[in-house]
């Protein structure tokens, strides 16, 4: 039964928690092929999904406490070869078909935004969750922060999902 007492964040991180081991356990076992299928022509692979599930992760928790995101302050961009600001959103067919990291690369910073989100989201204060914060796409109006954080947690389940879909379908 759930904690009739659980808070705002303390939801949002255990749906981060759980969305995690469900993206991680869809990915175990799979060739590189798998991992990179794409079940038609301009459709999503599994490791774009989980790269960026893991970016927006990272860019909407660093934005609402106001920290660097881990793409760029660890450096992760450049070892993608990819731009700081690259996140997924906006990509077309051919970028998501040409989208391929090496398999630890692509784990280790799905780990590392996860562990990032996990913090940042568990220590927000409520401050932090009642400011207007800007669009990473610069489009349409600021968000608040809370409603960042579950407008993200929507993303995490629905990508997640996506993720096992196409599992099913390898």
């Amino acid at each position: 039964m759930a904690d009739p007492d659980m808070t705002f964040t303390g939801f949002a991180v255990a749906l981060m928690e759980r969305s995690q081991v469900r993206m991680k356990r869809a990915m175990e076992d799979l060739t590189d092929d798998q991992l990179y299928w794409q079940p038609a022509e301009g459709a999503n692979s599994i490791g774009w999904l989980v790269w960026h599930l893991s970016r927006w992760k990272d860019i909407q928790t660093a934005r609402v406490v106001g920290e660097p995101q881990v793409w760029v302050s660890e450096a992760w961009a450049g070892r993608f070869g990819m731009a700081e600001a690259a996140h997924g959103s906006g990509d077309g067919p051919a970028d998501v078909a040409a989208f391929r990291a090496e398999r630890t690369l692509l784990i280790g910073y799905a780990d590392a935004a996860h562990e990032a989100a996990l913090r940042r989201v568990g220590s927000a204060t409520a401050e932090q969750l009642s400011n207007d914060t800007p669009s990473p796409t610069g489009g349409g109006a600021p968000g608040v922060g809370w409603s960042a954080i579950l407008t993200n947690t929507i993303d995490y389940t629905e990508h997640t999902g996506q993720i096992a879909y196409l599992r099913g379908m390898v």
